[in-house]
């Protein structure tokens, strides 16, 4: 290697930089509160072979993962060759690489005396893309086409040049362009400030020191996980997790982990999984992969910072036609559920092989709630509005420390929206935001609590909209710890018009005043409940995670 270590790790951070800034510009110039309070977006820096280098540390791992196969498939649908400086390429087509219609890739090639060195990748979360009603998320969905806009591999720049007819025919096919306009313009102005941060770094390191660099950052992280894989028993290990229903019927549907682990190397066959579903939850390959090299990076070597290295020594294997590598003309709406499902799949299955390092399943769902429709009040800033509520957060426990509360986990960890922005922008009005005490699985260790969000909604032509997972089937724990709690979804709670709903429900009108219980599933525990020393549950006790009662019937535990 010719790059001295001192510019290597000054480089690896400098790149790193760049990616967190782009996704800091895009949070501080979006108009959607999935942006702005979320981050539902991720940014990273790939070589010119389209190989991750650097990634934002507070990106969407299924986000970037996934980028290389839809750069790939931007680049092949366009033409290497046609490829120019100034260009700014877009996509959103799940099949084609991709996570789900929402989730829109723009890039930005970066050249150097004629070549392509670099791509500077920003994919976020529309608000809103088109199809059925507000969000674009709904379960029932069949096919691709009833989701929303498809956009396939094309320039949004042509040589520095905006297609402006193109930007009118998006925007006309969205609820509220004027916020899908103010996005789309935050995710490409991002890539220009990216483009800028990485060209002075050619000024200042060379464009060779900054090619060898790349490939050396790599090497490096390949070499790591490597050596660290290495360390686990080697074995054939399976593992099944279900899916609670398809957006149409309510029967399981089952995600199979088949993993090996072999020397340095690990492989996971996903072959076994339930058929494509009819409904909206299935997933492409490119996200069945993601949520598999998500699992196993963070039980490897999570301190590393992440790249394309991370992940040569993982092999996933999936069948076309299941839902985990679903194919056209099928709904892939609800692909962060079947992630989900394979992430805690590959984790149950490799659990024996590293049983000090596994984490046991968290929540495991995105928990996406939709509430939209016409804001009718007087005071309305806009005719239209929407929220994402994501009711996700609890991490399962771990050989030495319990789940992490309240907190979204897994493969899409976005923030939760402060109640006071979510009240500014839209006709709620919160009653509750808090953890709910003995959510979280009991054991050596206990799973993270689930927390609820409750509200009531102030329009009176409004809609809710779910898509998310574990209603009926509770988070296992590991070697002996108990299951966390299921997630609850229900309207007007405690009165004669309860009503609950399961976790894959299309749109739901809601009367002006109704009130919204979203509660996400409780984290797993890890290890035999009795084995818990008095003094941790003395202080979940006090601190209020747990209740007195719980703790007598599970731990007899009586203060």
């Amino acid at each position: 290697m010719s790059v001295d270590p001192f510019t290597l790790t000054v480089l690896q951070n400098a790149l790193i930089g760049v990616a967190h800034e782009m996704k800091l510009m895009t949070m501080r110039t979006a108009y959607t509160e999935l942006w702005k309070e979320q981050g539902d977006m991720s940014c990273c820096v790939m070589d010119g072979a389209g190989e991750i280098v650097a990634q934002d540390p507070s990106g969407f791992p299924v986000h970037v993962t996934t980028m290389p196969y839809q750069l790939q498939s931007l680049i092949e649908g366009i033409g290497r060759e046609n490829i120019k400086p100034g260009d700014v390429l877009m996509t959103n087509d799940p099949f084609l690489g991709g996570t789900h219609l929402p989730d829109v890739l723009i890039v930005r090639p970066i050249f150097h005396e004629g070549e392509i060195v670099a791509f500077l990748c920003n994919r976020g979360h529309w608000a809103d893309i088109g199809g059925m009603g507000p969000g674009s998320y709904s379960p029932a969905t069949t096919e691709l086409i009833q989701e929303g806009l498809v956009i396939p591999p094309l320039k949004l720049f042509n040589e520095n040049k905006l297609d402006e007819g193109l930007v009118r025919f998006i925007m006309r096919n969205l609820r509220n362009p004027s916020v899908g306009l103010g996005d789309m313009r935050a995710q490409y102005a991002s890539c220009f400030t990216g483009e800028r941060r990485f060209k002075a770094l050619i000024e200042r390191h060379g464009i060779e020191t900054i090619k060898e660099g790349m490939a050396e950052i790599i090497h490096r992280s390949e070499a790591l996980t490597r050596a660290r894989i290495a360390t686990f028993k080697d074995g054939v290990y399976h593992a099944r997790d279900r899916v609670d229903g398809d957006g149409f019927s309510s029967d399981p549907q089952w995600i199979d982990a088949v993993v090996t682990v072999k020397g340095d190397q690990v492989s996971v066959d996903l072959t076994g999984s339930s058929k494509q579903s009819r409904g909206g939850m299935n997933c492409s390959r490119a996200s069945a992969i993601a949520g598999v090299q998500y699992a196993l990076k963070i039980i490897s070597d999570p301190e590393n910072p992440p790249n394309a290295g991370s992940y040569r020594p993982i092999e996933v294997i999936t069948k076309p036609g299941t839902m985990c590598d679903a194919v056209q003309p099928g709904s892939i709406v609800g692909y962060g559920e079947i992630v989900y499902r394979v992430m805690d799949a590959t984790l149950q299955a490799i659990a024996p092989a590293a049983p000090d390092r596994v984490i046991a399943c968290g929540s495991g769902s995105t928990g996406t709630v939709v509430i939209g429709g016409r804001d009718t009040r007087a005071e309305a800033k806009k005719p239209q509005f929407l929220t994402l509520e994501l009711s996700s957060g609890a991490y399962g426990a771990r050989a030495t420390k319990d789940g992490i509360n309240g907190i979204r986990t897994g493969a899409g960890n976005a923030g939760n929206v402060p109640i006071e922005a979510d009240e500014m922008e839209n006709p709620i009005l919160f009653e509750r935001y808090e953890i709910v005490p003995d959510t979280g699985g009991a054991g050596t260790f206990r799973g993270g609590n689930g927390f609820c969000r409750v509200f009531r909604v102030l329009a009176d032509q409004a809609s809710i909209c779910i898509c998310a997972d574990r209603h009926e089937t509770r988070p296992p724990g590991f070697f002996g710890g108990a299951a966390g709690t299921t997630s609850r979804y229900v309207l007007d709670p405690g009165t004669e018009k309860e009503r609950v709903l399961p976790s894959k429900t299309s749109y739901v009108p809601l009367e002006e005043g109704t009130k919204v219980w979203l509660q996400s599933a409780g984290g797993g525990g890890y290890g035999a409940p009795e084995e818990r020393s008095a003094a941790l549950v003395e202080r979940d006790v006090r601190d209020g995670y747990i209740t007195a009662e719980y703790a007598a019937r599970t731990y007899g535990y009586t203060g």
